[in-house]
């Protein structure tokens, strides 16, 4: 793997994570601790990381409020917007949809038909809002404790109104999937969302950048390929992970990021 396709995954994780450990990534990426210590050292030069033993955490003004979302909507720009574009071909007027707090399913707003007619359910604050800007789009928007970094709603009372409602289609985001299809989270509250939404949608649709696929698994198993009947991703998206769909016999679709 190229250097800086290397530093852009480690910081995309740690935008993702708030935090990084060598052993961990060494494996993940599949190149010598060494390598990983190096690369840390260029993130900290930028500013962009803080070193810790063993690892690197997020500078702590990167931790407050919408500047950790606002972040994440700002990697991998050109991929997530052609891979929200792809996604709106999968919606037929008069859909029921649960959209998730993911930046790049949130990206979907910006290519939606005006005057399409939907139901969409979701946990974000934010793309409520975005999706109530369309005349012919019913919005419901769960409730709960408002997470003050992804901006969604989480905990008990969102997680048990989730599991009370049925979705045609489901589009959910993963902050990290290894090539052998295992998703995994460090936030409990968004793992059990997304296996509600999951398991209460006809169809799931996984939308992810190339930068979320890794060699190993970290943190909790949130769900894996099989719950998905279709995954949009960019042209970049390792080889073993695309051969492990096919396998699957999973729909993959891939964008070049050219918007």
């Amino acid at each position: 793997m190229y250097k800086n396709n290397r530093l852009k995954q480690i910081q995309s994780f740690l935008e993702l994570h708030g935090s990084v450990d060598i052993s961990t990534l060494s494996k993940a990426l599949g190149v010598s601790e060494m390598t990983i210590r190096r690369d840390l050292s260029v993130l900290v030069s930028r500013g962009t990381a803080v070193r810790t033993h063993g690892g690197a955490i997020l500078p702590r003004e990167r931790y407050l409020g919408d500047v950790y979302m606002d972040s994440r909507s700002q990697i991998n720009v050109a991929e997530k917007k052609a891979i929200a574009k792809a996604a709106i071909a999968e919606l037929q007027p008069g859909d029921s949809v649960y959209i998730d707090d993911g930046s790049t399913v949130a990206a979907m707003t910006q290519f939606i038909p005006h005057n399409i007619q939907l139901r969409v359910t979701t946990t974000s604050m934010s793309a409520a809002l975005e999706f109530n800007k369309f005349p012919n789009i019913d919005v419901i928007a769960i409730g709960g404790r408002v997470s003050k970094t992804t901006k969604s709603a989480a905990g008990p009372i969102a997680l048990e109104l989730l599991q009370s409602m049925y979705f045609k289609t489901a589009f959910i985001g993963v902050p990290y999937i290894t090539v052998d299809g295992i998703i995994t989270s460090n936030a409990i509250d968004e793992i059990h969302l997304k296996k509600a939404a999951i398991a209460q949608s006809q169809r799931s649709i996984l939308l992810m950048d190339s930068s979320k696929i890794h060699k190993e698994p970290i943190n909790i198993k949130l769900a894996s390929l099989d719950d998905f009947q279709l995954v949009i991703t960019d042209s970049r998206a390792d080889s073993n992970f695309l051969a492990n769909c096919m396998e699957k016999k999973i729909q993959v679709k891939l964008q070049l990021s050219t918007l």
